[in-house]
């Protein structure tokens, strides 16, 4: 009988826990999409802790205990972002192809795809963390940590190429994880953010340039497209 009176004790904890950890997910949530949009309209530097919980409706205690600070939301944020819009995030569906694919245009046109679907978040955030480093030894450190996690991830990315034979004689696995980044942040910011070029044809163009620079024959392709 003492089993039973304490039970429903017991599973009301565990409720009112559960309860707890989705309340402070939700507000965690809103803190980064709050930070996100103070980021593009005020500029990293400019905007404060503060000015971050007042738009999420969270104290400033709450923001600094879940992110420790500005630069730990910031950092927040662009990890949301790599997770991209999929039901799983877009490292795990990109090793997926990469390793299931015998085909490696089929690796690259995925690639090309994820890229856009994560840089329409995170290459805005990037770009702005970019600029700040200018003038923020604190936005420079997390520039720094956003670079190397990118030239870790394509190092990663690379070695399928590379361990696959798939890659044109001469080309060193350094230089394709450095083709790569230019197609996983720079063209995006140039050609979506910058020239205002539709996603589909930031798709197909980074493909296509990563076809011509990476695979045997790309060479030959590239200068008959000329």
């Amino acid at each position: 009988m003492a089993r039973d009176v304490k039970s429903p004790g017991r599973t009301r904890r565990r409720y009112d826990s559960s309860g707890r950890r989705r309340q402070a997910e939700q507000r965690r949530a809103r803190v980064i999409e709050a930070a996100r949009a103070c980021f593009l309209a005020d500029g990293y530097v400019a905007t404060t802790v503060p000015q971050i919980a007042e738009t999420a409706g969270v104290s400033v205690e709450f923001v600094y205990k879940a992110f420790d600070s500005k630069a730990g939301v910031a950092a927040a944020a662009w990890q949301q972002a790599l997770l991209g819009q999929g039901s799983r995030p877009a490292e795990e569906r990109s090793d997926e192809v990469s390793s299931t694919a015998s085909d490696p245009r089929e690796i690259l046109r995925n690639w090309a795809i994820l890229s856009a679907e994560v840089s329409e978040l995170g290459a805005p955030l990037t770009a702005l963390i970019r600029a700040a480093a200018q003038v923020d030894e604190g936005a420079q450190r997390l520039f720094d940590r956003f670079e190397q996690a990118r030239r870790e991830r394509m190092a990663h990315n690379a070695a399928y190429l590379v361990d696959g034979g798939h890659v044109r004689p001469g080309l060193t696995a350094a230089q394709v994880r450095d083709i790569l980044l230019v197609a996983a942040g720079e063209l995006y910011e140039s050609l979506v953010l910058g020239r205002g070029w539709a996603r589909d044809t930031y798709i197909d163009v980074t493909y296509r340039f990563l076809e011509a620079a990476l695979l045997p024959g790309g060479e030959v392709s590239a200068r008959t497209s000329r």
